[in-house]
């Protein structure tokens, strides 16, 4: 049973990550295609920067409220942001990661930077899954809130 959650789970992740993958490639060929487009450096260290930034503030948009909306027992603005800079801090070794890999392959293939990316981001997805699922939105993540909560209700007055 755990091991078909476990299933489930990384198929929401997977497929909702690919909003974050085509906010990242995008953002990436933008830049490194006409904005950063200069040196080795622009293209294939600061352009990824910015559009993995951009692709990890999707990417906690639907984990936060599609893939593991049912591990947050109260959704609150303290708890949006308490798992925000969590998740940005583990997107950090995935970043890590993806760096490593994108400048292995564009060195050694001279592709361009939006694949070496793509490639790159497959294997970097997997740390960032465990990351998601076993640290960052754990089971053990039902602390009550004391805020209100961070969208309106049936209950709520306006």
């Amino acid at each position: 049973m755990a091991g078909r959650h476990l299933f489930k789970q990384m198929a929401k992740y997977t497929v909702t990550t690919l909003l974050g993958t085509a906010a990242d490639t995008v953002v990436l060929w933008v830049l490194s295609t006409y904005l950063l487009n200069g040196n080795h450096v622009e293209k294939y260290v600061i352009s990824p920067m910015i559009s993995s930034e951009c692709a990890v503030l999707v990417n906690y948009l639907t984990a936060f409220f599609y893939v593991w909306r049912d591990r947050i027992a109260h959704r609150t603005k303290g708890a949006f942001f308490s798992h925000l800079w969590k998740y940005n801090l583990s997107c950090v070794s995935a970043f890590i990661l993806k760096m490593v890999l994108l400048n292995a392959i564009a060195l050694a293939f001279k592709w361009p930077a939006f694949v070496c990316n793509l490639i790159a981001l497959c294997f970097s997805g997997f740390l960032n899954f465990a990351i998601n699922e076993f640290l960052i939105f754990a089971k053990k993540d039902k602390k009550p809130q004391k805020e209100g909560p961070l969208t309106a209700g049936p209950d709520s007055q306006q």
